[in-house]
């Protein structure tokens, strides 16, 4: 009989708040994971956001590659199969558990009527989804040979201000023993429904995969940034202009509603932009080290970036037929996942992906390591936001502007400069020479550039799912 799989993503978790001397919150659970299994400490994501990350690791291609634009938003591209379709091929019933916006950006269309959705505005693990996913998960479990995708949403919780946080939030997060700031204490809290959830299955007979769509500045704060975070949030908010007062009340005269939301959106970002210009200029003359900077300016203005705050996650496999003990330091990306699973369980691997099994890695059998390509690709097509494409490896990030290769250039040696301080691009055109060739290697064109989509969603529902996507911090 095939190996079960149970496949956990904690949306948001940074890999060194999950393992590593950075890392102060309490996680028994995660920890017995890592100490039976194997946990590979450089895994980098292919995108710094959920749905560019997703696609990708889904079906083991780049976001460009995986990822469509229906209107203002972008899915995964329903044309392309993935590897959750692949199990299905091979007899498995593929199961998921996720908060509802992932609904509409293509877990619909992958996992259908065994698709669980929870409200992640009304539910967290602590307030009663955890015991709800224990109840689905109880269901599931009665199949034979199954897949189940669990998401979990909580961390997106410090969107929210301050007080709304600590009234709302797990009970761990007023004490500083589960972990130094609000960030960790909330993975500690998480930390007790990943025993819950593991409690449940047997592991002779079942793989399980617990990793991270992307990480969090957050992760970083202490309490001088979280304070300063805080006011910036404040600081931002827009009250609703003429513009969408006016709109609402045309509700049926859908080309003048678009027209008004429009200029309501511009409206926001022009007076948001005339708050914080103030607070950027002063940033620049106060005397701090370049990655704290950074960390302020973008609670001042977030822009998307791919930062190893951002890409670095966790990545960690226990259960059936795993080596335990083991850390792993080579580089391994979020698109090798599927392809070492279907490696692992002896299935049919027929996608030809950028991906490979990491299972030499396990087995300690030669390995090549290839280099991660990254984008800074958010969640919406029209954003305001950076456009960036690049690679790291062990020793080297390097970076640029999607469309200009001489445009917003960044090269960081890793080994010496972890936190990514020192723009070393001018002095080594030699390497970056090679990180281009590479480029080419992955887009002959380099343009990098998504596959068009023509069914456009509605208004009204773009409207909607736009709302929530704000409401859960996928939209600053």
């Amino acid at each position: 009989m095939k190996p079960n799989i149970l496949f956990l993503v904690i949306d948001g978790l940074r890999a060194d708040r999950c393992y590593g001397e950075k890392k102060s919150s309490i996680t028994p659970n995660i920890d017995k994971l890592i100490q039976d299994g194997i946990y590979f400490n450089q895994t980098i994501s292919s995108g710094q956001s959920t749905i560019p990350s997703v696609s990708s690791m889904l079906t083991s291609l780049h976001p460009f590659e995986s990822l469509v634009p229906d209107g203002n938003l972008f899915k995964i591209n329903p044309r392309i199969s993935t590897y959750v379709d692949k199990l299905r091929d091979e007899g498995y019933k593929t199961f998921a558990i996720v908060h509802e916006l992932l609904t509409h950006l293509g877990f619909q269309n992958i996992f259908g009527n065994n698709l669980v959705t929870y409200d992640h505005v009304k539910e967290k693990l602590w307030s009663g989804l955890g015991n709800k996913i224990l109840e689905d998960f109880n269901f599931i479990q009665k199949h034979e040979s199954w897949f189940c995708y669990m998401h979990f949403y909580d961390l997106n919780l410090l969107i929210y201000p301050e007080k709304e946080r600590l009234e709302k939030g797990p009970e761990e997060i007023k004490n500083q023993k589960y972990g130094k700031n609000q960030y960790e204490r909330i993975i500690s809290s998480q930390d007790k429904w990943i025993g819950e959830i593991i409690k449940q299955v047997n592991l002779e007979n079942t793989l399980i995969i617990l990793t991270s769509d992307h990480g969090l500045e957050s992760g970083a704060y202490d309490d001088k940034l979280q304070k300063f975070s805080d006011e910036q949030r404040i600081r931002k908010n827009t009250p609703p202009g003429t513009a969408l007062k006016i709109g609402i009340k045309f509700k049926t005269m859908i080309p003048f509603r678009k027209k008004l939301a429009g200029k309501y959106k511009d409206y926001v970002k022009t007076n948001k932009e005339k708050k914080q210009q103030p607070e950027l200029e002063n940033l620049k003359n106060q005397n701090l080290s370049p990655y704290v900077k950074r960390l302020m300016q973008l609670s001042v203005w977030h822009t998307s970036h791919i930062y190893d705050d951002r890409v670095h996650v966790p990545l960690i496999f226990c259960g059936f037929d795993i080596p335990s003990k083991k850390i792993v330091n080579t580089l391994t990306r979020s698109i090798d996942i599927f392809p070492t699973i279907f490696d692992i369980c002896n299935l049919s691997n027929f996608m030809n992906r950028r991906g490979k099994s990491l299972r030499p890695l396990m087995m300690d059998e030669d390995f090549i390591e290839k280099s991660a390509f990254i984008e800074s690709t958010v969640n919406l097509t029209k954003s305001h936001d950076s456009n960036l494409i690049g690679l790291r490896t062990s020793e080297f990030k390097y970076f640029r502007n999607r469309s200009n290769q001489l445009d917003d250039i960044h090269l960081y040696n890793l080994k010496n400069d972890p936190l990514e301080e020192n723009n070393i691009h001018l002095n080594n055109l030699d390497i970056i020479r090679k990180f281009e060739n590479e480029l080419t290697e992955i887009d002959k064109n380099k343009k990098f550039v998504m596959e068009e989509f023509s069914s456009e969603i509605e208004l009204e529902e773009a409207e909607n799912i736009e709302k929530k996507l704000k409401e859960a911090g996928y939209i600053n």
